[in-house]
């Protein structure tokens, strides 16, 4: 079964981050996951979690496996909002759960 993220290629300043009027999300199909010699420590990272993806960035490598830190969503209901943990969340994850390799993030805000 494809795999797919849904997201803005860019973010707007006049609307509300989950009703934007200006850019409309997106859904961006993956048929296949990164094979290990495309993902390398400190490198960002998209990861399945059953039906849902977080970002977070490459830790270490641990042969099939890798460690991530992993951001959560900065609201239950946001598509392509992301923050820290007040704690830490890392994880060894099957390098399988990779979705794509990504960009770091940047803030949208000074909160």
């Amino acid at each position: 079964k494809p795999l797919s993220i849904d997201a803005r290629s860019l973010s707007c300043f006049q609307c509300k981050p989950d009703d934007c009027i200006h850019y409309h999300i997106k859904s961006h199909s993956y048929d296949e996951v990164v094979e290990n010699y495309d993902i390398g420590v400190n490198n960002w990272v998209a990861v399945r979690f059953e039906d849902e993806w977080f970002p977070g960035e490459v830790i270490e490598i641990i042969g099939e496996d890798i460690k991530v830190n992993f951001m959560i969503r900065a609201r239950q209901q946001s598509v392509n909002h992301f923050k820290w943990p007040l704690n830490t969340d890392c994880q060894r994850i099957p390098i399988a759960s990779i979705i794509s390799k990504i960009s770091p993030p940047y803030p949208i805000s000074s909160r």
